[in-house]
């Protein structure tokens, strides 16, 4: 999927990415997202990150979602939710 780059080795991450233009749309303006939740079967996380008007790429996949994983980096453990085994 899209998600890849809010993977973290060894956590079970799951997520949504979005893309989508705003109006009008001859601005060629975009608002990016990724909803990630951890752990994936049983979420005890949840996280959205919204990036409204990108620069360059403007993907949700590509620039939300390496965000998502910055902070999950940080939170899981502070939060004590452990690697998969």
């Amino acid at each position: 999927g899209t998600g890849k780059k809010a993977a973290i080795e060894g956590f079970s991450i799951g997520g949504k990415t979005a893309t989508s233009q705003t109006l009008p749309r001859s601005d060629h303006k975009y608002i990016a997202s990724f909803l990630g939740f951890a752990p994936a079967e049983n979420p005890q996380v949840i996280g959205l990150i919204v990036i409204d008007n990108p620069q360059g790429v403007y993907y949700g996949g590509t620039v939300a979602a390496p965000v998502m994983k910055e902070i999950f980096e940080n939170a899981l453990p502070y939060l004590g939710i452990g690697k998969t085994v």
